[in-house]
């Protein structure tokens, strides 16, 4: 049996290009993992089956989970995989938890039946399925081109304190890239100043880097991710949308404000999600 802890990913950056001729974005981001993660447990087995034991997925193969085993497995000509997923990290968030999962899928498949395959390999095989689950494979901190599958390992900073909100609401992908295209401008790309602070540990830069091309794209379009930037902003902390929404990551000043503005967030907004994480380093296998 192999126990997998899937983190979920925050974009300290997200810098999105003109629309491609195949219909697909450049992007340059700075990805880091965070310790808000689901927990997969892979068992070897003749067929391939998920349970979903917490939280809410799709069991079949709407999930990437079941995509990635299968991809895994049949190229490798092996019979099947038993899978539990117990979630933690809210769905349509922008935060990879699908993709999160298929990598851990993947690495802990190689690691089940012992097949040898690197990071790069499982990279590789990932891309095909999603463009965060490269970076999903390694984890850390990674500066992420093309359309998520080009990266650039950094030092990955540990143990930032976080607070991760997600309203009630979701966009979808296909929206949330459109309303890129219909900006007359974009945001200045910050990511080269974003990888100089994590290179020299630089709150201060950190913080005046943070930029995400998504917000001013979809704030006018979405009332309540905008009401919801808003009542975070009103709290004085740095505060950026992840990904396309609708997850927002606060960045705190120590541990200890963690628990008093998650109580204070829950009461105002009960239908809120709300709960503290940190930055982590790279994903790394757990056996059992």
């Amino acid at each position: 049996m192999i126990q997998e802890t899937a983190y979920a990913k925050i974009n300290l950056t997200l810098s999105v290009g003109q629309k491609r001729t195949d219909g697909y974005h450049d992007i340059d981001s700075v990805m880091h993992s965070i310790s808000l993660s689901d927990t997969i447990t892979l068992e070897k087995a003749d067929t391939t089956t998920l349970t979903v034991v917490k939280g809410s997925a799709p069991e079949g193969r709407d999930n990437l989970m079941v995509k990635a085993a299968e991809l895994f497995l049949r190229k490798k000509q092996l019979p099947g995989v038993s899978m539990t997923l117990a979630k933690e990290i809210p769905s349509q968030a922008g935060m990879g938890g699908g993709s999160s999962d298929a990598a851990a899928v993947l690495r802990g498949l190689a690691a089940l039946y012992e097949t040898g395959d690197s990071p790069s390999d499982l990279a590789a095989m990932g891309a095909s399925l999603g463009a965060d689950i490269p970076f999903c494979v390694a984890g850390g901190a990674a500066r992420c081109e093309g359309i998520g599958d080009k990266l650039t390992a950094l030092p990955p900073w540990e143990g930032l304190p976080l607070l991760i909100i997600r309203p009630q609401t979701s966009e979808s992908t296909a929206r949330a890239y459109a309303a890129i295209d219909a900006l007359p401008k974009r945001l200045k790309d910050n990511t080269g100043s974003c990888i100089r602070a994590l290179e020299t540990r630089n709150l201060p830069l950190l913080l005046s880097s943070l930029a995400n091309d998504f917000e001013p794209a979809l704030f006018p379009l979405d009332p309540i991710l905008r009401e919801t930037a808003c009542a975070l902003h009103a709290l004085s902390r740095p505060v950026l949308m992840t990904g396309s929404g609708s997850a927002f990551f606060m960045i705190l000043e120590n541990e200890g404000e963690g628990a008093s503005l998650r109580r204070e967030l829950q009461k105002a907004h009960p239908l809120w999600f709300v709960e503290e994480a940190e930055t982590t380093g790279p994903a790394l296998p757990e056996k059992g």
